[in-house]
C-alpha cells in the first residue's frame, strides 16, 4: 500500500472518530436531558395538579386509582385531562371549560367594576367558582341554575356551553355568549370576544351594555378597541354616561372629540415652571352643619394647566407661555361643601406685580359673592391688589 493511500485511509478513519464522538456526546446529553416518564398515575402528576383533584375528591364519579392513560401522548397537561374526564365527568364539555384545570384559563374576580379584574383576586377565583362550572356542566347539572346566574343568563349560559372551537379563552367564551344572545349571526360576537371587551370581568354590568351594544351595531375588530379606549375614558370621567339612545355614528363623532381633545393635550401639556412663591392655602368657614372648605392651589404645569382649561370650559391653557415666562401665575379656588361634596370654584389670574386680573368659573362664569370674598381674603393676607373685571 502506498504512501498516499495510508495517508487517506488515516484521514478517513480520523474523520470517523470525529463524528463517533460528536454522536456519541450528544446521545450522552440527550439522556441525561430526557423527560421523565409520562405520567401514568395520580401520583406522577405535580403537585399543583394533584391539589386539584385531591380538593374535589368528593365530587369524583371514579375513583383516580382507576384511572389507566390511553394516550399515547407524554404530555403532562394532555394526560391530566385525560384522567379529570376519567374521575369528574359524565358528558363532554367545551376546550376552554376544560383549560381552568391546567392553569390555560384566564380568571375572573366576578366584580362589578370598569376596571380589568385583580390578578390575584381572578387566580383565586378561577381555582374555586370555575372548576365547579367544569363540574356542573361535566356531570350534567344545570350551569345557570346553580352557578351562572349572577353574571349570564339561560340563553348566554347555552351560547357559553356551545360557544365555536375558534374560541380559546374562558374568558373570551363568556363575552362571546353575551353578544350572542344580542346578535342573529355569530360574526358579530366572535369580534366581540376577541376584541379588548374580554379583558373585563363578566360581572362588569358597564361592559355588558358595550358588549350588547356591538353585538346589535356590527362594526370592525379595530373600530371596537379604539371605541373601548375611548367608553373606558367615557365612563371614568362620568359615572352616568350611558350607551341607550347612541348610535354608531354618535359614538363616532364623540370619539373624534377625545381624539383631538388628546391632540390638543399633546400640543398644550407638558412643561413645568417654578411659579409664583405664594404657597397653597386652605381656608376653613362656618361650623357645624354649614362648615366649608376652601382650597387655593397653584398650577404649576402644563398637564395641570390643561386639566383645569377642559374641567372649567374656558382656554387659561392658552396662558403656558406665559406662565413659563415668570409673567403671571395661575391659581384654582375650589371648596368642600357640604365636607365630603367638591365643588368646582373659579380660576384666577395673578401678574408678576401681585394684581389678580381674572376671576372666572365654569364657562367663564363671573364669580359668585363667597368666592370673591374668599379670593379677597387671600390677597389681602398677601398684599395682592384684587383688579378683577366683574362686569
Amino acid at each position: 500500500m502506498g504512501k498516499k493511500i495510508r495517508a487517506r485511509e488515516a484521514r478517513r478513519r480520523q474523520h470517523d472518530n470525529v463524528v463517533w464522538a460528536v454522536l456519541k456526546s450528544r446521545s450522552e446529553q440527550a439522556k441525561t436531558c430526557a423527560p421523565a416518564r409520562a405520567p401514568a398515575c395520580l401520583d406522577d402528576f405535580s403537585h399543583d395538579l394533584r391539589r386539584k383533584v385531591e380538593v374535589l375528591i368528593g365530587y369524583v364519579l371514579r375513583p383516580p386509582t382507576d384511572w389507566r392513560c390511553r394516550l399515547k401522548s407524554k404530555s403532562e397537561a394532555k394526560r391530566f385531562l385525560d384522567l379529570v374526564r376519567f374521575c369528574f365527568a359524565r358528558y363532554r364539555v367545551p376546550a376552554h371549560l376544560e383549560q381552568i384545570w391546567i392553569g390555560g384559563a384566564e380568571g375572573d374576580d366576578f366584580v362589578d367594576k370598569i376596571t380589568v379584574p385583580d390578578r390575584a383576586d381572578a387566580t383565586r377565583a378561577g381555582a374555586t367558582d370555575l372548576l365547579r362550572w367544569y363540574l356542573i356542566a361535566a356531570q350534567g347539572g344545570s350551569l345557570y341554575k346553580q352557578e351562572a346566574y349572577p353574571y349570564l343568563s339561560r340563553q348566554e349560559c347555552h351560547h357559553f356551553l356551545t360557544a365555536p372551537a375558534e374560541i380559546p379563552s374562558l374568558r373570551q367564551a363568556m363575552w362571546y355568549a353575551v353578544a350572542r344572545a344580542q346578535s342573529d349571526g355569530r360574526d358579530a360576537a366572535l369580534r366581540v370576544a376577541r376584541s379588548k371587551i374580554a379583558n373585563y370581568s363578566i360581572a362588569s354590568s358597564w361592559w355588558k351594555e358595550v358588549a350588547r351594544f356591538f353585538a346589535r351595531n356590527p362594526t370592525t375588530l379595530q373600530e371596537i378597541g379604539d371605541l373601548v379606549d375611548f367608553l373606558f375614558v367615557a365612563k371614568q370621567e362620568d359615572a352616568a354616561f350611558t350607551l341607550k339612545g347612541r348610535t354608531l355614528a354618535t359614538l363616532r363623532r364623540r370619539m373624534e372629540d377625545w381624539h383631538r381633545t388628546l391632540r390638543r393635550n399633546s400640543a398644550i401639556g407638558g412643561g413645568a415652571w417654578s411659579g409664583s412663591p405664594l404657597p397653597d392655602l386652605d381656608y376653613a368657614t362656618g361650623k357645624d352643619h354649614h362648615r366649608a372648605i376652601w382650597r387655593l392651589r397653584q398650577i404649576k404645569t402644563g398637564n395641570e394647566l390643561f386639566r383645569e382649561g377642559e374641567r372649567m370650559h374656558h382656554c387659561v391653557a392658552t396662558y403656558k407661555f406665559a406662565c413659563m415666562q415668570g409673567y403671571i401665575s395661575i391659581w384654582s379656588l375650589a371648596s368642600e361643601y357640604p365636607i365630603g361634596r367638591h365643588n368646582r370654584g373659579v380660576t384666577m389670574e395673578v401678574t408678576k406685580d401681585g394684581r389678580i386680573v381674572q376671576c372666572r368659573g365654569f364657562a367663564n362664569r363671573l364669580p359668585y359673592g363667597n368666592e370673591v370674598t374668599m379670593a379677597k381674603r387671600w390677597a389681602n393676607e398677601h398684599g395682592l391688589t384684587w383688579a378683577a373685571l366683574e362686569r
